[in-house]
Protein backbone atom coordinates (compact mmCIF):
# COMPACT_ATOMS: atom_id res chain seq x y z
CA UNK A 1 0.00 0.00 0.00
CA UNK A 2 1.15 3.34 -0.77
CA UNK A 3 2.08 5.36 2.03
CA UNK A 4 0.96 9.08 2.42
CA UNK A 5 2.77 11.98 4.36
CA UNK A 6 0.89 14.22 5.89
CA UNK A 7 2.44 17.58 6.63
CA UNK A 8 0.45 19.23 9.90
CA UNK A 9 2.33 22.32 11.13
CA UNK A 10 2.47 23.07 14.70
CA UNK A 11 2.90 26.88 16.09
CA UNK A 12 4.43 26.75 19.69
CA UNK A 13 4.75 30.02 21.76
CA UNK A 14 7.63 29.81 23.80
CA UNK A 15 7.10 31.93 26.41
CA UNK A 16 4.00 29.68 27.29
CA UNK A 17 6.25 26.08 27.71
CA UNK A 18 9.51 25.96 29.33
CA UNK A 19 10.82 23.55 27.05
CA UNK A 20 10.36 25.11 24.16
CA UNK A 21 11.86 28.76 25.72
CA UNK A 22 14.91 26.64 26.36
CA UNK A 23 15.41 26.18 23.00
CA UNK A 24 15.74 29.79 21.59
CA UNK A 25 16.36 32.78 23.93
CA UNK A 26 16.34 36.33 23.15
CA UNK A 27 17.38 39.57 24.92
CA UNK A 28 16.18 42.30 25.53
CA UNK A 29 12.19 41.80 26.00
CA UNK A 30 11.58 44.79 24.94
CA UNK A 31 13.50 46.75 21.77
CA UNK A 32 13.94 50.79 22.46
CA UNK A 33 15.08 52.72 19.19
CA UNK A 34 15.78 56.62 20.19
CA UNK A 35 16.35 58.83 17.20
CA UNK A 36 20.02 59.90 18.56
CA UNK A 37 21.28 56.82 16.25
CA UNK A 38 18.33 55.21 14.89
CA UNK A 39 19.85 51.54 15.86
CA UNK A 40 18.90 48.81 18.11
CA UNK A 41 19.98 45.89 19.22
CA UNK A 42 18.73 42.13 19.97
CA UNK A 43 20.80 38.96 20.69
CA UNK A 44 19.47 35.63 19.99
CA UNK A 45 20.65 32.43 21.96
CA UNK A 46 20.45 29.26 20.53
CA UNK A 47 20.46 27.14 23.99
CA UNK A 48 19.49 23.63 22.42
CA UNK A 49 22.05 21.16 21.44
CA UNK A 50 20.21 21.15 17.52
CA UNK A 51 20.66 23.90 14.87
CA UNK A 52 18.20 26.83 14.44
CA UNK A 53 16.77 28.72 11.68
CA UNK A 54 15.55 31.36 12.68
CA UNK A 55 13.79 34.18 10.98
CA UNK A 56 12.81 37.78 12.03
CA UNK A 57 9.29 38.96 10.66
CA UNK A 58 7.39 42.72 12.35
CA UNK A 59 3.60 43.02 12.68
CA UNK A 60 2.48 45.91 13.94
CA UNK A 61 -0.04 46.05 16.68
CA UNK A 62 -0.24 46.30 20.62
CA UNK A 63 -2.20 45.63 23.66
CA UNK A 64 -5.94 46.31 23.99
CA UNK A 65 -8.98 45.16 26.26
CA UNK A 66 -11.97 43.53 25.98
CA UNK A 67 -15.63 45.22 27.75
CA UNK A 68 -14.34 43.70 31.01
CA UNK A 69 -10.59 44.70 31.08
CA UNK A 70 -8.69 41.60 30.40
CA UNK A 71 -5.98 42.14 28.04
CA UNK A 72 -6.01 41.24 24.26
CA UNK A 73 -4.01 42.44 21.23
CA UNK A 74 -5.51 44.25 18.77
CA UNK A 75 -3.10 43.60 15.32
CA UNK A 76 -6.38 45.19 13.11
CA UNK A 77 -6.51 48.91 13.94
CA UNK A 78 -5.55 49.74 10.62
CA UNK A 79 -5.92 53.80 11.38
CA UNK A 80 -3.35 53.78 14.15
CA UNK A 81 -0.95 51.44 11.70
CA UNK A 82 -0.95 54.78 9.17
CA UNK A 83 -0.29 57.11 12.01
CA UNK A 84 2.17 54.96 14.46
CA UNK A 85 3.39 52.05 12.30
CA UNK A 86 7.49 51.46 12.33
CA UNK A 87 6.86 48.62 10.22
CA UNK A 88 7.89 50.39 6.51
CA UNK A 89 10.46 52.31 8.27
CA UNK A 90 12.63 49.20 10.06
CA UNK A 91 14.79 46.71 9.32
CA UNK A 92 16.50 43.81 10.53
CA UNK A 93 20.10 42.41 10.09
CA UNK A 94 20.23 39.58 9.58
CA UNK A 95 16.29 39.00 8.71
CA UNK A 96 17.20 35.03 8.36
CA UNK A 97 20.01 32.89 9.75
CA UNK A 98 21.16 29.42 10.78
CA UNK A 99 22.27 29.34 14.56
CA UNK A 100 24.05 26.37 15.58
CA UNK A 101 24.30 24.27 18.80
CA UNK A 102 24.95 26.97 22.12
CA UNK A 103 25.85 29.78 19.56
CA UNK A 104 24.20 33.48 19.57
CA UNK A 105 23.61 35.90 16.84
CA UNK A 106 23.53 39.30 17.00
CA UNK A 107 20.39 41.21 14.70
CA UNK A 108 20.81 45.14 14.43
CA UNK A 109 17.88 46.73 13.94
CA UNK A 110 17.99 50.29 11.98
CA UNK A 111 15.10 52.43 11.32
CA UNK A 112 14.81 55.14 8.45
CA UNK A 113 11.69 57.13 9.37
CA UNK A 114 9.80 58.92 6.33
CA UNK A 115 11.29 63.11 6.24
CA UNK A 116 9.20 65.39 7.96
CA UNK A 117 7.11 62.72 10.93
CA UNK A 118 5.78 64.30 13.91
CA UNK A 119 7.57 63.93 17.63
CA UNK A 120 6.39 60.86 19.58
CA UNK A 121 6.64 57.26 19.56
CA UNK A 122 6.23 54.55 16.81
CA UNK A 123 6.21 50.72 17.58
CA UNK A 124 5.61 47.42 16.02
CA UNK A 125 5.79 43.70 17.19
CA UNK A 126 8.80 41.62 16.67
CA UNK A 127 8.18 37.71 15.77
CA UNK A 128 11.43 35.81 16.30
CA UNK A 129 10.36 32.43 14.38
CA UNK A 130 12.50 29.05 14.98
CA UNK A 131 12.61 26.00 13.62
CA UNK A 132 14.87 23.09 15.05
CA UNK A 133 16.48 21.47 11.95
CA UNK A 134 15.95 17.67 13.35
CA UNK A 135 12.21 18.74 14.99
CA UNK A 136 10.49 16.73 12.28
CA UNK A 137 8.73 13.35 13.75
CA UNK A 138 7.74 10.43 11.27
CA UNK A 139 4.35 8.97 13.61
CA UNK A 140 2.23 5.68 12.11
CA UNK A 141 -0.85 5.63 11.65
CA UNK A 142 -3.22 3.65 10.62
CA UNK A 143 -3.57 1.83 7.04
CA UNK A 144 -0.10 3.44 5.96
CA UNK A 145 -0.39 6.91 6.77
CA UNK A 146 2.28 8.70 8.45
CA UNK A 147 1.89 12.08 10.21
CA UNK A 148 4.77 14.14 10.19
CA UNK A 149 4.96 16.75 12.36
CA UNK A 150 7.13 20.16 11.99
CA UNK A 151 7.64 22.18 15.09
CA UNK A 152 8.01 25.80 14.42
CA UNK A 153 9.11 27.74 18.17
CA UNK A 154 7.74 31.91 18.12
CA UNK A 155 8.09 34.82 20.21
CA UNK A 156 6.92 38.11 19.89
CA UNK A 157 8.37 40.84 21.94
CA UNK A 158 7.68 45.15 20.96
CA UNK A 159 9.77 47.17 19.65
CA UNK A 160 9.84 51.03 20.01
CA UNK A 161 11.30 54.38 18.43
CA UNK A 162 11.07 57.52 19.96
CA UNK A 163 11.28 60.71 18.20
CA UNK A 164 11.79 64.07 19.30
CA UNK A 165 10.00 65.26 22.11
CA UNK A 166 7.86 62.39 23.78
CA UNK A 167 5.58 62.71 26.28
CA UNK A 168 2.98 60.29 28.23
CA UNK A 169 0.44 60.43 30.36
CA UNK A 170 -2.97 59.36 32.03
CA UNK A 171 -7.11 60.58 31.93
CA UNK A 172 -9.51 58.13 34.25
CA UNK A 173 -12.76 59.02 33.36
CA UNK A 174 -14.38 56.12 35.55
CA UNK A 175 -13.41 52.72 37.52
CA UNK A 176 -15.55 50.25 37.61
CA UNK A 177 -15.57 48.16 40.87
CA UNK A 178 -17.66 44.81 41.43
CA UNK A 179 -17.14 42.07 44.21
CA UNK A 180 -17.74 38.75 42.88
CA UNK A 181 -17.68 36.82 45.87
CA UNK A 182 -14.55 36.80 47.57
CA UNK A 183 -12.74 38.98 45.00
CA UNK A 184 -13.09 43.18 44.78
CA UNK A 185 -12.98 43.74 41.15
CA UNK A 186 -11.70 46.63 39.41
CA UNK A 187 -11.84 48.00 36.37
CA UNK A 188 -10.41 51.85 35.54
CA UNK A 189 -11.22 53.18 32.22
CA UNK A 190 -7.83 54.53 30.67
CA UNK A 191 -7.51 57.62 27.84
CA UNK A 192 -4.08 58.02 27.41
CA UNK A 193 -2.58 61.63 26.60
CA UNK A 194 1.00 62.85 25.12
CA UNK A 195 1.84 61.51 22.10
CA UNK A 196 3.33 58.13 23.23
CA UNK A 197 2.27 54.86 25.05
CA UNK A 198 1.86 54.34 28.56
CA UNK A 199 4.04 51.79 29.71
CA UNK A 200 4.62 51.15 33.91
CA UNK A 201 2.75 49.85 36.69
CA UNK A 202 -0.90 49.73 38.13
CA UNK A 203 -0.98 49.33 42.13
CA UNK A 204 -4.21 48.65 43.84
CA UNK A 205 -4.21 49.42 47.37
CA UNK A 206 -7.54 48.86 50.05
CA UNK A 207 -8.03 50.97 52.67
CA UNK A 208 -10.53 50.54 55.64
CA UNK A 209 -12.30 53.03 57.61
CA UNK A 210 -9.63 54.00 60.01
CA UNK A 211 -7.17 54.51 57.12
CA UNK A 212 -5.14 51.01 57.24
CA UNK A 213 -3.97 49.87 54.57
CA UNK A 214 -5.53 46.01 54.21
CA UNK A 215 -5.10 44.49 50.61
CA UNK A 216 -2.31 45.48 48.05
CA UNK A 217 -1.74 43.93 44.38
CA UNK A 218 0.58 45.48 41.28
CA UNK A 219 1.11 44.55 37.75
CA UNK A 220 2.46 45.84 34.45
CA UNK A 221 -0.38 47.91 32.49
CA UNK A 222 -0.28 49.85 29.09
CA UNK A 223 -2.51 52.27 27.43
CA UNK A 224 -1.73 53.16 24.03
CA UNK A 225 -5.03 54.83 23.28
CA UNK A 226 -8.73 54.11 25.37
CA UNK A 227 -8.34 50.96 27.53
CA UNK A 228 -9.90 49.04 30.13
CA UNK A 229 -7.59 47.22 32.49
CA UNK A 230 -8.57 44.84 35.35
CA UNK A 231 -6.84 44.30 38.64
CA UNK A 232 -8.60 41.80 41.42
CA UNK A 233 -8.08 41.93 45.27
CA UNK A 234 -8.69 39.24 47.81
CA UNK A 235 -11.23 39.85 49.97
CA UNK A 236 -12.62 37.01 51.06
CA UNK A 237 -11.19 37.32 54.80
CA UNK A 238 -12.30 41.11 54.85
CA UNK A 239 -15.22 42.14 56.82
CA UNK A 240 -18.38 44.00 55.31
CA UNK A 241 -18.22 47.39 55.37
CA UNK A 242 -16.83 50.99 53.39
CA UNK A 243 -13.39 51.20 52.18
CA UNK A 244 -11.36 53.00 49.77
CA UNK A 245 -9.84 51.39 46.85
CA UNK A 246 -6.76 53.53 45.59
CA UNK A 247 -5.33 52.97 42.00
CA UNK A 248 -1.90 54.17 40.87
CA UNK A 249 -0.21 54.07 37.63
CA UNK A 250 3.87 54.39 37.40
CA UNK A 251 5.78 55.04 34.60
CA UNK A 252 8.24 51.98 35.56
CA UNK A 253 8.69 48.50 35.37
CA UNK A 254 11.14 46.00 36.82
CA UNK A 255 12.22 44.03 33.41
CA UNK A 256 12.63 48.13 32.01
CA UNK A 257 15.20 51.00 32.50
CA UNK A 258 13.52 54.37 32.99
CA UNK A 259 15.60 55.94 30.77
CA UNK A 260 13.70 53.46 27.99
CA UNK A 261 10.17 54.64 29.05
CA UNK A 262 8.78 57.76 28.19
CA UNK A 263 7.98 59.46 31.67
CA UNK A 264 4.75 60.59 33.35
CA UNK A 265 3.70 62.12 36.60
CA UNK A 266 2.25 59.47 39.19
CA UNK A 267 -1.67 59.40 38.65
CA UNK A 268 -3.58 58.32 41.52
CA UNK A 269 -7.63 57.68 41.89
CA UNK A 270 -9.93 56.44 44.95
CA UNK A 271 -12.97 54.88 44.18
CA UNK A 272 -15.31 54.26 47.49
CA UNK A 273 -16.35 50.46 47.73
CA UNK A 274 -18.60 48.64 50.14
CA UNK A 275 -18.26 44.83 50.88
CA UNK A 276 -20.82 42.59 51.45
Amino acid sequence: MKRILAFIPAVVFLFLIPHASAQVSIAPSTVFISDATNVGTLYVSNRSDEAQEVTIEFAFGYPSSDDEGNLVMNYQDSVAFEKYALNEWVRAFPRSFILGPRQQQTVRFQVRPQSGIEDGVYWTRVKILANPQTAEIDMPAEEGITTRITFRFEQIIAAFYRKGNATTGLRIPQIDAVQQEGTLVLVPHLERTGNAPFIGSMTARLFDQQGNMVKERQGTTTAYFKEKRRIELDVNDLPPGNYSAVLSFETRRADMSPTDLVQSPTITETVRVTLK
